[in-house]
């Protein structure tokens, strides 16, 4: 009981000191190339967020993830783009080259980032049997050994799958791991989803996160998630197809469950 109001009372001093930028930071879930309903919120909004804050999937089938934003930012110049990759951002080599041609979006993977005083810590892509499954052990440590097993692993020569692009790999996720931040994004989902890790509750941890936020699976099953608080000792938020939070994990847009 004592450590459940010890985490109570870490979240609640988080929120009460930064609650003016977490209401301006929008978490948006997976949204599949999908952009209106954000503009739609941006339109409605009485206070412009200072940031939006993609959790992966943004799956560009055509223009780059510059492009696609420019008519936005160009309507909101002072709202902000900060990103981390989803499994479907490596369907193909040009879909992994479209999102990665960012212009001034910032890319947050691998590293604690600071969004005007909030450290955001990012870890984009999924985990992958030929890669690294936990609890299994890893087949690859690092992207390089992944992509560089040499021409004849391939067939006909040809470059390894994409998807190799967007996995998660064990020295990244360690690097990411020694460091301190106060919310975590994930595509992925900590244990608390019955498709989740407990590899990122651990990650949380280390982080010493007050909250996460993760997309993938298009449902919202938040409301399960604080009955298992304590056990994970974070705040987990999750996002539905093309849903809308704040780092409070106050509801901007509900989104669509399923997909």
């Amino acid at each position: 009981m004592e450590q459940e109001q010890d985490l109570t009372a870490r979240i609640q001093a988080f929120d009460d000191q930064y609650r003016e930028a977490l209401r301006r930071l929008w978490f948006l879930g997976d949204v599949h190339g999908q952009l209106r309903h954000i503009d739609r919120c941006l339109a409605a909004a009485p206070d412009l967020p200072a940031w939006l804050v993609f959790l992966g999937d943004i799956d560009l089938e055509v223009r780059t993830f510059r492009e696609w934003v420019e008519p936005m930012r160009a309507e909101y110049p002072s709202v902000q783009v900060a990103f981390i990759f989803g499994n479907h951002d490596a369907d193909s080599y040009e879909h992994w080259e479209r999102l990665h041609d960012a212009g001034s979006a910032v890319a947050l993977h691998g590293k604690v980032t600071d969004l005007d005083g909030v450290r955001i810590a990012g870890l984009g892509g999924n985990f992958m049997g030929r890669v690294w499954m936990p609890p299994d052990e890893p087949k690859f440590t690092n992207k390089e050994a992944a992509l560089n097993r040499g021409a004849f692993q391939w067939r006909a020569g040809q470059r390894p799958a994409p998807g190799y692009l967007a996995a998660i790999y064990p020295e990244e996720f360690e690097a990411l791991a020694a460091l301190e931040a106060d919310i975590l994004v994930t595509h992925e989902a900590p244990s608390c989803h019955h498709h989740g890790f407990e590899a990122l509750d651990e990650l949380a941890q280390c982080l010493r996160v007050k909250r996460s936020f993760h997309g993938h699976h298009h449902d919202d099953l938040s409301d399960q998630y604080a009955l298992q608080r304590e056990r994970l000792q974070f705040d987990a938020k999750a996002l539905a197809f093309c849903a809308i939070k704040n780092g409070l994990g106050e509801v901007i847009l509900p989104g669509e469950p399923g997909w």
